[in-house]
Parts: structure tokens; C-alpha cells; sequence
């Protein structure tokens, strides 16, 4: 058992308030509030680095933003709540347009950058208590050729990007809780071989299977165009009536599979026999993007997902708490059937459905 697999099963949602520079807002004591109240414990912070960088300077980092993550954490250990930071966008990187100018994968430039911020954090946090702090050293990277992808990149830099900053983490910390998100792959999440360190854990994300989760969702290639109305458990219906679109590929792997709670076990596997072996495993992300989405399908899909993560005893972050993908303010107007004390309109079926699986 290493150190890190003590963290538990730590479940929660996913805060989105520096997702991007274009929002980068301080983050709200409401939520924590409401969280531990409802009985989670866990809260990831996706957060894009140019929220604190001043001038698009690598290197001139602003202190009252900082203060504005500090707070996040503070709120964590008042309300009993683990705060996970985590790089959405690092320097070089980032799954989501637009397009960083340099490549964390190829340029050291980017890679000093990255390392000079987690050590920012590393430094700051040193002396915060561990079981209420974790890093997630950046969000979602994905295999492929650069040369196609420029985006893309290989197992083999992407464990040793992870090294790296592990390393600069532990020059200065050495019991913080470390998490990296698997290397996505056409099969799915890799995790990250190799990383012999205790306090060292791996993450996953859970979308799959694309078609239900992201319908509708007009950012995602190729699901924006997929005008069917999928149920789960089920087969994707009406295929071919896409393979003529640039994506033929992509639909064309779907023909004739049936997603069932198996086939989302199956897809689970490389993270289930990791915790097996007592490593901290943990899903970062969870949801499906509600807009178009059959209701009964959505609540089934919910269902094995989170019966397969607690059967295992993974913890978990549904993204997000407000907004699509979320229980709060989801967009889907008939879903929301209960008004907050604050005014917020909650999914209340969906709502009871989650924290079941609290006492599970």
C-alpha cells in the first residue's frame, strides 16, 4: 500500500471559477459550504495558469490572485472539504482551444515555465496539512503524432514531463499528495507507468460513451453533429447515416457495441487493477452535458457509473457543480425542480441519485 492510497475515497465536484482567464473569479465559500453539508469532501480546481501570470509573463505572477486560490483552500479546511488544484491549461498545454504558443512537450521553454509555477504552489502550500491539499499536475493530455496534433504527445514525454514536476514538487514538498491524469489514447486512459513515489496518484476521466455524454455539446468533435437520440444501455442508433462526414472513424467504432455497466467496467479496467494493488486511484471528472440527453438514460448512465466507482472504492468529481454537466443551473429547465435559499435551481432528482452513493 503506498502512502497516497490512505487519501480514501474522496468524492465532490469539479469548481470552475478560473477555468479560464476570460472568468477568473474568486472562488465561493458557498460552495464549500453547500458541499460539505450535502457530505462531500472533495473539490478539484480546474484552473488556467494566465489567470495569474500578469502581461502573458511567465514569470510575473500576481499575488492577488494567488490570495484568491489561498481562500479556496482556506474554505477546503474550514468546511472539511480536500481542495485538489490543478493545471487545466499549463504553460505548453492545454486540451482546449486556443492553441498555446508553445508545446510542453517539445519546447523547454514551456517545461520551465510549468515547473517554476508548481513550485510557486509547492513553496506556498508547503506547511498546509496534506489531507486537506493535493496537485493534479495537468488536465487531460492526449496521444498522437505531434506532427498531425500539435497538441499530441507520447507516453514516454509524458512520463517524463510527470517526473519533472514531481521532482520540482518534492525539492520542496516531499509528502504532498501528487495526482496524474492518464495519457488518452484511442482505448482510452493510460495510466502513467513508472513513478515509483508514494505519495504519487493517478487520475481518469469519465465520458464514455461520447455519443451520450457529449450530445449536443456544439465543442465536441464529432458529437455536435450526431442528431439522434441514443439510450443507455444501448447501441448508438443510426451510424451510417454519419460515415460520410469527416468523422467516419469515429462513429464507425461504435457499430454494433452495446454500453452496458460491463462495457463501462471493461473501459474502467487499467484503473481498477491499479487500485488492486492499493495506488491511490481517483476520478477527476465525471458528467454528461445535459441538453439534449433522454432523461432515463442520463440517471442509468449516472447510476453505473458511480456503482462501478464505489464498488471499487474510487473517489470521484462530477463536472461540475454549477453549470452543464452539474446538479445546479444545468440548462435543462425541466430538470430543475427545486429552488436554494440563495435562488440557485437544483436537479434535485439527479441531486438525491449522487449522494446516495455517499454512504455506499
Amino acid at each position: 500500500m503506498t502512502e497516497a492510497y490512505s487519501f480514501g475515497c474522496l468524492r465532490g465536484f469539479n469548481l470552475l471559477e478560473k477555468f479560464s482567464v476570460q472568468g477568473n473569479k474568486p472562488f465561493l465559500e458557498l460552495d464549500f459550504q453547500r458541499m460539505a453539508e450535502w457530505g462531500f469532501d472533495f473539490a478539484r480546481l480546474p484552473m488556467d495558469y494566465r489567470c495569474w501570470i500578469v502581461n502573458g509573463n511567465f514569470y510575473n505572477i500576481s499575488e492577488k490572485v494567488l490570495k484568491e486560490i489561498d481562500q479556496a483552500v482556506e474554505f477546503g479546511k474550514k468546511y472539511g472539504v480536500h481542495v485538489n488544484i490543478c493545471f487545466h491549461r499549463a504553460p505548453g498545454y492545454c486540451i482546449n482551444w486556443p492553441l498555446e504558443p508553445l508545446s510542453l512537450w517539445r519546447d523547454e521553454e514551456a517545461l520551465d515555465a510549468c515547473e517554476y509555477h508548481w513550485r510557486i504552489f509547492a513553496k506556498r502550500y508547503k506547511d498546509f496539512e496534506n489531507r486537506y491539499l493535493s496537485f493534479n499536475l495537468v488536465n487531460e493530455p492526449v496521444a498522437g503524432d505531434p506532427s498531425k496534433d500539435p497538441k499530441a504527445t507520447n507516453m514516454d514525454n509524458y512520463r517524463d514531463f510527470c517526473k519533472r514536476m514531481l521532482q520540482a514538487i518534492r525539492d520542496i514538498d516531499e509528502d504532498r499528495l501528487v495526482i496524474a491524469d492518464g495519457l488518452i489514447t484511442g482505448e482510452g486512459y493510460q495510466p502513467v507507468p513508472a513513478i515509483d513515489d508514494p505519495f504519487f496518484g493517478q487520475s481518469f476521466h469519465m465520458y464514455e460513451p461520447g455519443w451520450l455524454t457529449h450530445l449536443g455539446a456544439i465543442w465536441v468533435y464529432p458529437y455536435y453533429m450526431y442528431g439522434e437520440r441514443p439510450e443507455y444501455p444501448g447501441e448508438a442508433p443510426n451510424l451510417d447515416k454519419y460515415v460520410d462526414s469527416p468523422y467516419r472513424g469515429a462513429f464507425l467504432k461504435w457499430k454494433g457495441v452495446y454500453v452496458d455497466k460491463a462495457w463501462l467496467e471493461k473501459w474502467m479496467k487499467p484503473y481498477l487493477k491499479l487500485k488492486e494493488k492499493e495506488i491511490f486511484v481517483h476520478c477527476g471528472e465525471l458528467g454528461i452535458f445535459p441538453v439534449r440527453v433522454d432523461r432515463r438514460s442520463m440517471l442509468n448512465w449516472y447510476r453505473d457509473v458511480l456503482s462501478i466507482l464505489s464498488e471499487h472504492g474510487i473517489g470521484w468529481a462530477q463536472w461540475n457543480l454549477r453549470g452543464p454537466f452539474g446538479i445546479i443551473e444545468t440548462g435543462r429547465e425541466e430538470f430543475l425542480t427545486e429552488r436554494l435559499p440563495n435562488g440557485d435551481r437544483l436537479d434535485r432528482e439527479l441531486f438525491n441519485l449522487i449522494r446516495s452513493f455517499l454512504e455506499r
